[in-house]
């Protein structure tokens, strides 16, 4: 398993599911941190998303059956790359913090780039790997379209 191409089904969705885990836990200590007024809102809706969509890879988790230990640990590798490279030190230094608008934008871009990652991995894979990922790609694009919805009217909200 030395490249994305020779990834099986299996270890798509444990991808997957471990850069869903790593937007669980970075929302999950922004609580603990920035939990005021609508930030808190914003970051309970975040979570709540995120949380849905490792439940759904969870799920697809059981039916493609688990990786083996080894590849595990360079799959972890994979996801640790691929989103919220900084962690949550990472987030604080990009501003995603500042106010309920940057996080909507951070959230947004990490969006972009989750779904812009899965349709890269999609493009070097093959058969049933190449769908799995391909079905990833098109969740993470209803969740950033749905972002950017919440962009805008708070936008609209701030220009009123």
């Amino acid at each position: 398993m030395s490249d994305i191409q020779n990834l099986s089904s299996a270890q798509a969705v444990y991808v997957a599911a471990r850069m869903e885990q790593r937007a669980v836990a970075l929302y999950e200590r922004a609580l603990m941190v920035f939990a005021q007024g609508r930030m808190k809102d914003v970051l309970q809706d975040l979570l709540k998303e995120e949380q849905a969509h490792l439940r759904g890879f969870q799920r697809l988790q059981e039916h493609e059956g688990p990786v083996g230990s080894e590849d595990g640990l360079l799959l972890d590798a994979l996801a640790g790359e691929a989103l919220f490279t900084g962690g949550h030190t990472g987030a604080v230094r990009e501003g995603a913090f500042d106010s309920p608008l940057s996080l909507l934008r951070y959230a947004a871009d990490e969006e972009e780039r989750a779904a812009a990652r899965y349709r890269q991995f999609a493009e070097k894979a093959t058969g049933e790997t190449k769908e799995t990922f391909l079905l990833i790609a098109r969740q993470e694009q209803r969740h950033l379209e749905r972002l950017l919805g919440q962009i805008f009217l708070m936008e609209e909200s701030l220009d009123a």
